[in-house]
């Protein structure tokens, strides 16, 4: 089974890919929107996301993209720690003037870079994997913040590890397939949903459905709805399943008050946490 992820190979993406789900074919994409297009044509079986990081939180590239989801479904999670290295093709720390990554690993470890390299130019790029191919092609005076693996794998040299601000930095990954999976106990369900007009006590009604379920929501977001300022998408995680009939009763109250209400799928939480120690 081929699962598409924002590659090149050594990209974190890659890494929570072969260690979640071991049995799938990686195949590397350039971007999160042609993972999703990938899966809902067919091209591909399956497609990992980054969807949520604990120090940075939404990757809102992804959350933008799943809203043009069409076919595909949330099938699982799982949850990759992620441990930064500093790389360079010659270990000359004091050569260092620019540092390439994602644009969310920069962001990780953007404290570290004020305290221990003031100068060096922060230079975003498509994945941490392609940041080290950048440092390997620009040799000295260029590094990349990336995985172990990436680093190695590339033939670059370590200087630092550990280098993310957050001890505790963890990313949160969905599968994309096709099919809903069925319920294990320990489940959970996302949506999205917006309202006709954005008027007082809209998001407020929403909330007080689940609370007088007693469902627990686990994630709540926002995005911009791309049509005039003030209108949003929200975004909200909640335990369940769609197929129990309270969280049925819960979806079709929610069709009731919303312009739009999209089932991204409901899938079982993540088990345990995968990556560096």
């Amino acid at each position: 089974m081929i699962c598409g992820y924002l590659g090149p190979q050594g990209s974190y993406s890659y890494l929570a890919l072969t260690e979640g789900f071991p049995e799938m074919t990686p195949e590397a994409c350039d971007t999160f929107s042609e993972i999703i297009e990938k899966v809902d044509t067919g091209a591909i079986a399956a497609g990992l996301l980054p969807v949520e990081n604990s120090t940075e939180g939404a990757v809102t590239a992804v959350m933008d993209s799943l809203l043009t989801l069409q076919h595909g479904a949330i099938q699982a999670e799982v949850i990759y720690t992620v441990c930064h290295h500093l790389f360079m093709a010659e270990k000359d720390e004091a050569a260092m003037n620019t540092a390439y990554s994602h644009p969310q690993a920069i962001e990780q470890c953007r404290h570290f870079f004020r305290t221990h390299y003031p100068g060096v130019k922060l230079v975003p790029c498509e994945s941490t994997s392609t940041a080290c191919l950048l440092a390997k092609e620009a040799g000295n005076g260029t590094a990349a913040i990336a995985s172990r693996w990436a680093g190695l794998h590339h033939g670059l040299k370590p200087v630092r590890g550990n280098i993310q601000d957050n001890r505790f930095n963890q990313t949160r990954f969905v599968l994309l397939g096709t099919g809903t999976p069925q319920p294990t106990g320990n489940d959970k369900t996302a949506i999205a949903f917006s309202f006709h007009r954005d008027t007082a006590g809209n998001l407020y009604e929403i909330l007080k459905i689940f609370a007088e379920a007693n469902v627990n929501l686990t994630r709540i977001e926002s995005r911009p709805a791309k049509m005039e300022l003030g209108q949003y998408v929200f975004f909200i995680d909640f335990e369940g399943h769609q197929q129990e009939p309270a969280i049925g009763a819960i979806l079709e109250k929610l069709r009731l008050l919303t312009r739009s209400l999209i089932i991204f799928g409901s899938f079982p939480k993540a088990q345990r946490v995968l990556g560096e120690d």
